[in-house]
C-alpha cells in the first residue's frame, strides 16, 4: 500500500510537472504572437501616420494655392469693369471696334444710346469704365477736364464748313481744295470718330501743349485699365490718315485696350489684325 501510495504520489508529481510545463509553454506562446502583433501594429502606424500628414499638408497647400495664386484678388477697377463687360451685347461688342473716318462713315443704321454727363454727351455703354478713369485720376491727383463728347452731324457740318471757309479765305484754297484738306482735320458729318459717342476729347489746366502735360502722361499710362486709348496716336497718321491728336481718347473697352496697348496697335492696325486672322 506504501508502494502503491508512492506510485501515486510519484504519479501526480509528475502530472503536475508536465502540466506545468505544458502551462508555461503555452504562456509563452501567448507572450510571443502578442510581441509580433504589436510590432507589426507599430510598423503600420509608422507607414501609414506619414501618409495622412502629407496628405493633410496637400490639401492644405493646395487650397492656399488656390485662393492667393490661382484665383488673383481683383482690384474695385477690375471688378466693376468686368462685370459691365461680362453682360455687353455682340452688336455693342461690334461697335466698340467700330472706325469711323473720312474714308468709313457712320452705317446708315448706327444707333446710340446717349446719356449727358458733365455737360457733355456719350454712349450709355462708356459710362462705367469713364466714371472709373476719372476716379482713378483724382485718386493719383490728377484732374481731367472733359472738352467734347459726342458730337451730333449738324455741329460736326458747322465745324467743317468752318474749316473749309478758313482755308479758303486765308490760306486762298480752291473750294475744292479747302474742302479736301478740311477733311484731314475736320471731317464732315457722318465722316468723325467724334459721333461714335464713344470719344471722350480732353484739356489742361497746367498745360498749353497737351501732350506735354502731366494729363497725358498720366492717361497714357493708365487709360487702357479702364478700355480707353489715343485714337490718333502720333507715328500712326499712314494708318488712321489723321494727324496726332493727344487730346481725343476713345473707348474700346478693357480687354481691347489692354490688347493694343500690348501690341502697340492703334485702332485702324487692331481691326485689320483681327480681321487677317
Amino acid at each position: 500500500m506504501i508502494k502503491i501510495k508512492n506510485n501515486i504520489i510519484s504519479v501526480k508529481s509528475t502530472l503536475g510537472k508536465k502540466d506545468y510545463g505544458k502551462r508555461r509553454k503555452k504562456g509563452n506562446k501567448t507572450s510571443g504572437s502578442k510581441a509580433a502583433d504589436n510590432t507589426k501594429k507599430l510598423r503600420v502606424a509608422l507607414v501609414v501616420i506619414p501618409l495622412l500628414m502629407a496628405a493633410i499638408i496637400s490639401t492644405v497647400l493646395f487650397f492656399a494655392i488656390k485662393q492667393f495664386v490661382s484665383v488673383p484678388e481683383k482690384t474695385a477697377e477690375e471688378s466693376g469693369s468686368l462685370t459691365e463687360e461680362s453682360f455687353i451685347s455682340d452688336k455693342d461688342a461690334e461697335k466698340l471696334l467700330m472706325i469711323v473716318s473720312p474714308n468709313n462713315p457712320l452705317p446708315s443704321d448706327y444707333r446710340l444710346n446717349l446719356i449727358s454727363y458733365q455737360n457733355i454727351k456719350l454712349d450709355s455703354i462708356v459710362l462705367n469704365g469713364f466714371n472709373m478713369l476719372l476716379d482713378a485720376a483724382k485718386n493719383d491727383g490728377i484732374s481731367l477736364n472733359v472738352k467734347d463728347g459726342y458730337v451730333s452731324t449738324e455741329e460736326q457740318n458747322e465745324l467743317y464748313n468752318a474749316e473749309v471757309q478758313k482755308l479758303t479765305e486765308k490760306e486762298g484754297y480752291t473750294r475744292a481744295k479747302a474742302e479736301k484738306e478740311a477733311e484731314k482735320t475736320v471731317p464732315m458729318g457722318n465722316h468723325a470718330e467724334q459721333q461714335s459717342g464713344l470719344s471722350v476729347q480732353f484739356t489742361s489746366s497746367t498745360s498749353k501743349e497737351f501732350d506735354k502735360s502731366k494729363e497725358y502722361l498720366w492717361l497714357i499710362k493708365n487709360s487702357y485699365k479702364y478700355g480707353f486709348v489715343v485714337r490718333y496716336p502720333e507715328g500712326k497718321e499712314d494708318y488712321t490718315d489723321m494727324p496726332f491728336n493727344p487730346q481725343l481718347f476713345r473707348y474700346v473697352g478693357n480687354e481691347n485696350a489692354l490688347k493694343m496697348t500690348t501690341l502697340n496697335l492703334c485702332l485702324d492696325e487692331y481691326v485689320s489684325y483681327l480681321n487677317s486672322r
